[in-house]
């Protein structure tokens, strides 16, 4: 008879490439429906943490009710004065964001302005006013709160936090002006990055000092190169000017994490088609790609576990662009099954949405994706 795992147990085994008594799960998802779910669920709205790019952290009580297997510790790196009523601030980065309401009473954070959108060269960039590493997050209190977290439960837990050299450069610099200096003006492109990098690395080792021993893996900040019908910017282009800045600091994350967790995984993000990608990232050190789009060009699940399942996990892969918000509750079970069956093959996937769970989604259709999971993962 199959041994029954822990939640933590079996994440570690599935990202060790080892099947488990059924593929883990997590959930990503946005603040308005959150609290509608929790609604449903009979639990108080209690958003263990958001962030202002609309993510809801969920507590460990909904992650409970829905036998999630992965807790999201939340890092406080939004501005003290943030709140969601706000209707405009300045990140720690200096970029100001604006609360954009769409029709339907569901609402998300847009950049309004690229604060280095001017910059003629590289003295520009360097006497930028950039922020320590202590100004992106706050870890008061965050070493008690993690440590009671894995001691009092059985959750895998993880974190986001560095990266986002690629896309923090053209927030910015805007993506226009970022893209072109890639091509024509390559030292300010470098410089950008470089400073970024700089940064983001001794965020790293701030936050892996304070809770590195408990995460079972970390995820690093978005750096999504591609679009939902092909890449942002060539593979040759990526590997001349872009990679060498991210591959430093995952590298480098990963001996930091390792020191604290031996069997510590790294988890980078990348949204659309980026098929063309995968070979490079696991060259570069990644452990885990997140999100595995199912509906961006090329991106056939089936494929990419047959190319990359045996030196890669994948995080996400339900589509929540079309049949998670707006098809049936059997189109749900049939799309979980299908990403289970290419996926979860002699492990290496944790099952997910492939982004947020956005506003508008039937709670119906959440439910079964769950349920689903557990009866056929």
């Amino acid at each position: 008879m199959a041994r029954s795992y822990t939640c933590r147990e079996r994440v570690v085994a599935a990202l060790n490439h080892q099947q488990p008594d059924r593929t883990p799960c997590d959930i990503t998802i946005e603040p308005a429906i959150y609290q509608q779910l929790c609604d449903a669920l009979g639990l108080k709205y209690e958003p263990y943490y958001y962030d202002d790019w609309n993510h809801a952290y969920t507590s460990p009580e909904v992650a409970e009710k829905l036998k999630v297997d992965v807790l999201h510790i939340p890092l406080k790196n939004t501005p003290a004065e943030f709140t969601m009523e706000k209707t405009e601030f300045n990140d720690a980065w200096g970029i100001k964001k604006r609360k954009i309401i769409n029709s339907d009473g569901s609402f998300m954070y847009s950049l309004v302005d690229n604060p280095l959108a001017d910059a003629g060269d590289i003295s520009d960039i360097l006497n930028y006013h950039w922020p320590l590493p202590e100004e992106i997050v706050d870890t008061s209190g965050l070493r008690e709160e993690v440590a009671h977290l894995y001691n009092n439960t059985a959750f895998a837990l993880t974190a986001t936090f560095g990266g986002n050299i690629f896309e923090r450069s053209h927030y910015l610099r805007g993506m226009e002006n970022f893209f072109v200096d890639l091509i024509d003006n390559p030292d300010i492109a470098r410089a950008l990055m470089e400073k970024i990098m700089t940064i983001e690395m001794a965020v790293d080792e701030i936050v892996f000092d304070q809770i590195g021993e408990y995460l079972s893996y970390m995820r690093f900040n978005g750096e999504d190169m591609g679009s939902q019908n092909g890449p942002l910017i060539s593979t040759v282009l990526f590997s001349e000017m872009v990679r060498p800045y991210l591959e430093k600091e995952w590298r480098r994350a990963k001996k930091i994490f390792q020191k604290y967790n031996p069997d510590g995984k790294i988890s980078v993000h990348s949204c659309g088609s980026v098929m063309d990608f995968i070979p490079i990232f696991i060259d570069m050190g990644a452990d885990i790609l997140n999100p595995i789009q199912p509906n961006a060009l090329g991106m056939d699940t089936k494929r990419i576990k047959e190319q990359f399942g045996d030196r890669l996990c994948f995080h996400g892969g339900v589509d929540s662009q079309e049949v998670l918000n707006s098809g049936s509750c059997a189109d749900v079970e049939k799309e979980v099954i299908t990403r289970l069956r290419d996926l979860s093959p002699e492990g290496g996937y944790i099952c997910a949405p492939a982004h947020n769970i956005q506003y508008g989604t039937p709670i119906e259709n959440i439910l079964t994706m769950y349920e689903t999971i557990h009866a056929k993962g």
